[in-house]
């Protein structure tokens, strides 16, 4: 399969718009949350989104994100796509430069 994460054709209809989604981080690591939310972002299937291990460290998130309050964010770029994290479960990616 094709791995088209690294474009910026954000959004199933490829309008390049914001794709957000609410988590709850007890229950959806935010490494998965993350995997999810580019999958659906770039319509690709989960296993074509390149490993998030390069840009951040999973484990780290996972630790992180759990812990922070509400309007704690953390943000960061994979493959062309900027990756909005919040303390209270909401998620985004847009393309850089949006």
């Amino acid at each position: 399969m094709e791995n088209r994460s690294s474009g910026v054709n954000v959004g199933v209809d490829g309008t390049g718009e914001r794709i957000s989604r609410e988590f709850d981080w007890s229950e959806t690591p935010p490494s998965v949350a993350v995997v999810r939310l580019l999958s659906v972002a770039t319509n690709s299937d989960p296993t074509a989104i390149d490993p998030l291990g390069e840009t951040v460290d999973p484990d780290a998130l996972d630790r992180l994100l759990p812990s922070m309050d509400d309007g704690s964010k953390l943000e960061f770029t994979h493959r062309r796509l900027s990756v909005f994290l919040h303390g209270d479960g909401t998620a985004a990616v847009e393309p850089t430069g949006n």
